[in-house]
């Protein structure tokens, strides 16, 4: 049995694609209607909590209270569907990672991705300071992996309509399929093949198409941004470099104090449901006090554009904002972070902009373009994918205008990062995965199959021009191909690999799980 999976894989290497790329576009559209779904139900809940949540309520202690409890049984709720599918936990995207790595599977799919649905927006819409993005993703690798299951696809086509349904989710999330695509090969996959751009192309533009259909062709931040062309050349340089190195700094408290907190939480001795309650406690308290910081924070982001707020209550708002979301992230209820750093990096850029204007003067008009600026700056330094941050903010805004002062200000915060050691804030929590104990004994059950995976190799990489047989490969694995300039030859022990080579490896399931990680790391150095 093991020798016809081994030959089933290599055939699929060797054949067309076209019922693979039918299957990544029907993942791609069924995501579409569910991110929309999503997003629709996410708006319904911040309109509800606008509702409720009023001075005039303070006055009714009996509405006060049913508000509270509510607030209290919805974290229980979640709580519940988190020890039911520990899968659905955060944002869901080292959970891709983990899919596509093989270290990881969704043994109940479909109970998983509604509970992933459901607890996401009670959690975003009882105002925890989470973003929509994360859980787009992970609803988009549910759908790519259950087609897979579906339609009895190969293991390999498994990994692209995950890939593909990860794209599509942050396409229909943001409505910015190009940004969906580059996060896929940028973050996830770190190399690209034309397949594999082929398959997301088609997920994430799908998605987007319906996401259009149903809230417009408007950017997600609909706000004007104005490149000022008043400031000396030279000094407007040096203030995106020094904007870089300070938003440096921040993404770097962010992430420490993202995975802090998240220790402390889950290391406190108190039960979980006293800790989920006064959470729930505190976000019930800020719907109150300060509804600025609660939620994702999208309309904050557009109301500070006209908003004339003081240096002071922007520093405060942004300190508040910052430990809000690391303490909402801490209870692992599902919910991204891709839209509370957008909305950090936002209101620095607006604390930068105003410390400019009152030093060297200025018109107001061009806060917005410092506010774009801090959004990319503060995503590269967190995540540390400056392409990717980039597309992002540019496809989310809708104008070019800035696009050389976006590639230096990611650039810098990308290099300040760098040398700060900052590690990007995905892997680390790839790392933390904790593993779900089902998934562990549905790998196990991989154990005497044999499967064939591709590593792909870079000039930075170890295996870059070494003989076949001279690396130190891991025990009990095969090289029986490798794909170059889109022709597959089989190897002998002298032939030389060779940057851009795709390396067809065979071995078993258990193997693939265990090396993969190294493999790949032999292959780009990453």
């Amino acid at each position: 049995m093991n020798k016809f999976l081994a030959q089933d894989n290599i055939h699929f290497l060797q054949k067309k694609n076209y019922n693979l790329y039918f299957l990544c576009l029907l993942t791609g559209i069924l995501t579409g209607f569910t991110v929309s779904f999503y997003k629709y139900g996410l708006h319904a809940l911040e309109a509800l909590r606008s509702i409720f949540f009023t001075r005039e309520q303070l006055k009714n202690p009996m509405i006060l209270i049913l508000l509270w409890s509510s607030f209290i049984l919805i974290g229980l709720f979640i709580n519940f569907l988190l020890k039911q599918f520990p899968t659905i936990s955060g944002s869901g995207i080292p959970q891709v990672k983990a899919i596509i790595l093989r270290r990881l599977t969704y043994p109940k799919w479909l109970f998983a991705f509604f509970s992933k649905f459901l607890g996401g927006l009670f959690a975003i819409g009882s105002g925890l300071s989470l973003g929509r993005e994360g859980p787009s993703v992970q609803l988009g690798s549910y759908l790519g992996f259950g087609i897979s299951g579906i339609f009895k696809r190969n293991i390999i086509d498994k990994k692209y309509l995950v890939t593909s349904g990860a794209a599509a989710g942050l396409s229909g999330a943001f409505g910015a399929p190009l940004s969906g695509v580059v996060f896929c090969l940028e973050e996830l996959h770190k190399y690209f093949s034309s397949k594999l751009i082929i398959c997301i192309l088609l997920a994430s533009i799908a998605s987007d198409f319906v996401g259009r259909r149903i809230f417009g062709t408007a950017p997600a931040f609909n706000f004007l941004v104005t490149y000022p062309d008043y400031i000396n050349p030279f000094l407007h340089f040096l203030s995106f470099i020094f904007l870089g190195l300070l938003t440096g700094l921040l993404g770097k408290l962010f992430s420490y104090s993202l995975v802090k907190t998240s220790s402390i939480f889950k290391n406190s001795p108190l039960p979980r449901w006293v800790k989920i309650s006064s959470i729930m406690t505190l976000s019930f308290t800020l719907c109150f006090a300060l509804p600025e910081v609660t939620g994702g924070g999208h309309n904050l982001v557009e109301d500070m554009t006209s908003s004339h707020s003081t240096i002071q209550f922007l520093i405060f708002l942004f300190i508040v904002k910052l430990l809000f979301t690391v303490i909402s992230y801490s209870t692992a209820f599902p919910g991204g972070i891709f839209l509370p750093m957008l909305v950090l990096g936002a209101l620095f850029g607006k604390i930068y902009a105003l410390g400019i204007l009152n030093i060297f003067g200025g018109s107001p008009e061009y806060i917005p373009h410092y506010m774009v600026l801090g959004m990319a700056a503060f995503f590269v330094a967190v995540v540390r994918a400056p392409i990717t941050g980039v597309i992002l903010i540019l496809e989310m805004t809708g104008t070019f205008e800035h696009l050389l002062a976006l590639i230096t200000v990611s650039l810098v915060a990308y290099l300040f990062t760098e040398i700060l050691n900052v590690e990007p804030i995905y892997d680390i929590l790839y790392k933390n995965l904790k593993k779900d104990p089902t998934d562990e004994a549905e790998i196990e059950h991989c154990d005497d199959k044999k499967t064939v995976i591709l590593i792909p190799v870079s000039s930075e990489s170890y295996l870059y021009r070494k003989k076949v047989s001279a690396v130190s490969w891991p025990d009990s694995i095969l090289i029986i191909g490798i794909r170059r300039d889109g022709v597959e030859i089989i190897p002998n022990g002298n032939t030389l690999i060779n940057q851009g080579d795709q390396l067809i490896i065979l071995m078993s399931e258990k193997n693939a799980i265990k090396y993969k990680t190294t493999l790949y790391k032999m292959g780009t150095g990453e």
